[in-house]
């Protein structure tokens, strides 16, 4: 009886780790469907972005909207994938352009974060500065984006700009006119 006991719960147990055990068929089934799954968000994002980047650079709140949507789910599902900075960046971008600097910013700094190999990333610094700047209009909080762009990109086209925007970033609009009269007069 202990035996028919010790056998059966054995098998149980067997029965039990082989049900949560995937089998190699389940995983290459998986791993199919996930490359299935990501052909057809590329696939999906690549047609929208025909749409919304048309040639009249009209942007559609509803066709934006929806290939924001894609870029957010290709860049949750896919992490490590090497179009995921791209598509965040581009996201950013559309964010700025339809009026959602807050998102633009969780962008960038999500970029930044997570993707510090990425080659725009000393653009996505000045971007992520200039969108404080100028959208939110929060001037404390640009001079500090672009001083660690500076700090970290100090030799990048985009220091450049970013130490044009700290020279002027406290002039008011007259201050601005009157300098570049004076600098075209120099000039």
């Amino acid at each position: 009886m202990k035996v028919n006991s010790l056998l059966l719960t054995i098998l149980a147990g067997a029965l039990l780790f082989a049900c949560q055990s995937p089998t190699s068929e389940q995983v290459q089934k998986d791993i199919i469907t996930n490359t299935d799954d990501q052909r057809r968000l590329r696939i999906l994002i690549d047609s929208m972005e025909k749409v919304v980047y048309n040639e009249n650079f009209d942007l559609d709140e509803g066709s934006s909207s929806s290939l924001m949507e894609a870029y957010t789910e290709y860049t949750t599902k896919y992490v490590g994938d090497q179009r995921t900075p791209e598509y965040l960046y581009k996201s950013a971008a559309i964010s700025r352009a339809v009026g959602l600097p807050i998102k633009a910013i969780r962008l960038y700094d999500r970029i930044l974060a997570d993707y510090p190999n990425f080659e725009r990333n000393p653009e996505v610094a000045f971007l992520l500065a200039f969108t404080y700047d100028e959208d939110l209009k929060q001037p404390e909080r640009a001079k500090e984006a672009y001083q660690d762009l500076l700090d970290k990109y100090p030799d990048d086209m985009w220091a450049e700009q970013a130490t044009a925007r700290l020279e002027n970033i406290d002039k008011s609009d007259d201050e601005l006119i009157k300098s570049f009269m004076e600098q075209n007069k120099t000039d």
